[in-house]
């Protein structure tokens, strides 16, 4: 997954070792990571799942997706690597897999070119950048179900794709080349040259595509360096019909001025009547792509602009936008789809202190003494407190909104909530009316990736359960946590063996069911001990939703099965062909309109590989 601001640079820079006098010998007990997490193949495969322990229950069905980041080289961020895109084929006899890799038209040129000024370079170890080519898109964040065997995947740092279910390659890209702005500031823009292949585009890595009025929303900002973006920042809200060109509106404030986000926009929100553009937690330093890495810590807060439906009028440019600043941060959050009384009722995680865009580095310094070893350089650096859950309410009034301050509510459990992470839900990525149940990741904390810089920054950081010397020296082991919405309490919850890593639950729902806890949670586990001593420790966990302190009761593995860390998933009833005469946009044309200008391998690469795929 993509969650960083990238600047134009006059060249390619490697990140520079990170320079210490003198450590401490680490005390910590030998690590129980599973170091495999790291890894995943590059080749497609498939395979029927083995039965490691319990048994596929008898009323499970359907298909899920999920998206993965495979680490290239020491010190990428593993979240924002190599993409591939995995689907779980299930029913009551058999359950069976299938992986392919991303191809993107920029993943494959990385694959096949060589010059020095074409190759792609990892930069800071955030994202990939050639001088002649432009930026990297793995689309790796998130699968999404657009209706009619339409589905797409999305990336926060270049534009969304469109993939078919049953061969899961990818068809189109969502948009012309041309409907997307460059996202750089102005003079980095006016630097790039006209022949990139790839230019930068930030958006978020949840678009809202709405089934029942057949529409998407989403965004496209950029503009500014950080918090100077009063003059050149902006977001476009975009709308689109699935079928034709976007209707766009740059999104202003009350105050006249435009909007801007100053790091990243994980997560868009959508109610019945309104449109929630977050800024939500993740930054990368400017000076990180040239290998300084001085940490500023994330804020306590999370920046809101809020939008009206009635006020998205066709034919004009622009729509004004109330602006709030939520007292919590986060980075997943959503909200219940009913806005009655104009009341949005919005649940996300608490991260607190942690900077999930932080990776560890080769041979830095870590805060309970020792350094990060080159086989874990790129996993995302520890939480340096504890995190949770939170429900926030806003008021929308006639020019204006307001946070309901009344009705702001927080969970944190000490044991649980370390590293609150994805959620899960009934009609994922399609908000229900109200929100009764929601089940979270809470990936964990292990003292030996706490990184002494990460620590330092957010030593001040407000509302700590933890201080930097009273953090944990042991393992907090991954969680599956069962929020009840309505209480606003942990209702059920379930701790991993200390070998495990936990990401990407989802539900999965019985049939015939109607509740939002009536089904399954599919968990993706990385463990260093594989379970039963058989396969890879890449396995499959199911959890009955209504009991998850039972345990699992199916564990699924395979020989064949070789995923990294895994980001976002997509659970669907069933699947189709996608519709032959759906959308296309015509991406071969943004390409050779550029084509002369491009070494002969490249040309090579473009007109063997690329047209030929998205012609």
């Amino acid at each position: 997954m993509d969650r960083r601001r990238f600047i134009k640079t006059a060249g390619v820079l490697s990140a520079l070792p990170m320079v210490s006098f003198g450590h401490e010998q680490s005390q910590l007990a030998a690590s129980s990571f599973p170091t495999s997490i790291m890894h995943g193949s590059l080749t497609q495969s498939s395979d029927e799942l083995t039965v490691l322990s319990g048994q596929l229950p008898q009323d499970i069905f359907g298909h899920v997706f999920m998206t993965e980041g495979i680490s290239l080289e020491e010190n990428q961020l593993t979240p924002n690597g190599r993409g591939a895109l995995t689907r779980v084929d299930f029913s009551a006899e058999t359950a069976a897999f299938t992986r392919k890799m991303i191809n993107t038209p920029s993943a494959i040129m990385q694959e096949h070119v060589t010059a020095p000024f074409d190759k792609f370079a990892l930069l800071g170890g955030t994202v990939y950048f050639s001088m002649n080519l432009g930026f990297m898109n793995y689309c790796n964040t998130a699968p999404n179900y657009m209706g009619n065997n339409r589905f797409a995947l999305s990336y926060e740092g270049g534009m969304p794709f469109e993939f078919d279910a049953t061969t899961l390659e990818l068809v189109t890209p969502i948009g012309e080349p041309w409907e997307w702005h460059s996202s750089l500031p102005p003079f980095a823009d006016l630097l790039a040259p006209d022949k990139w292949l790839f230019p930068q585009i930030r958006t978020t890595g949840h678009p809202y595509f709405d089934l029942d009025s057949e529409e998407c929303f989403t965004i496209n900002y950029g503009g500014n360096m950080g918090e100077s973006g009063l003059k050149n920042g902006f977001i476009r809200l975009i709308r689109w019909d699935l079928s034709g060109p976007f209707d766009s509106w740059q999104v202003i404030g009350r105050n006249g001025k435009s909007a801007y986000i100053t790091a990243t926009s994980h997560s868009l929100s959508v109610t019945r009547n309104h449109i929630l553009i977050f800024e939500t937690a993740a930054r990368v330093e400017n000076a990180r792509i040239m290998g300084i890495r001085t940490v500023t810590a994330q804020k306590h807060r999370t920046p809101v602009w809020i939008i009206r439906k009635a006020d998205l009028h066709f034919g004009q440019s622009m729509v004004f936008a109330d602006y709030l600043e939520l007292d919590f941060d986060t980075s997943d959050i959503m909200c219940n789809y009913n806005d009655d009384g104009d009341i949005i009722t919005l649940y996300g995680q608490y991260l607190g202190a942690m900077d999930k865009s932080e990776p560890q580095f080769d041979w830095e310094s870590l805060y309970f003494g020792g350094r990060v070893e080159s086989e874990i350089a790129g996993y995302p650096a520890a939480p340096v407190d504890v995190g949770g859950l939170v429900r926030a309410r806003i008021r929308v009034n006639a020019v204006s909104s307001e946070e309901i301050k009344g009705d702001f509510d927080v969970i944190r459990d000490q044991s649980l909530c370390w590293d609150m992470n994805d959620p899960a839900y009934r009609g994922h990525f399609q908000f229900p009316e109200t929100f009764e149940h929601i089940y979270w990741a809470a990936v964990g904390y292990r003292p030996e990736h706490l990184v002494k810089r990460v620590a330092r920054a957010y030593d001040d950081y407000p509302g700590r359960y933890y201080q930097n010397e009273t953090l944990p020296q042991s393992a907090q082991p991954s969680a599956l946590i069962h929020m009840d919405c309505s209480a606003m309490t942990i209702s059920d919850s379930y701790q991993f063996p200390e070998d495990c890593v936990m990401r990407t639950p989802q539900f999965m729902a019985r049939k015939n069911s109607t509740a939002q806890d009536d089904g399954y949670i599919f968990t993706a586990v990385v463990r260093k001990e594989p379970s039963n001593g058989q396969f890879t420790g890449k396995e499959f966990w199911l959890f009955d939703a209504k009991n998850l302190s039972q345990g699992p009761v199916c564990i699924l593995g395979s020989a064949k099965l070789d995923f990294a860390t895994t980001n976002h998933a997509l659970w669907v009833p069933e699947i189709g062909p996608r519709p032959p005469l759906a959308y296309k946009a015509d991406l071969n044309s943004h390409f050779n309109d550029k084509l002369a200008c491009h070494s002969r391998q490249v040309q090579e690469v473009l007109t063997t590989y690329v047209l030929p795929k998205f012609a």
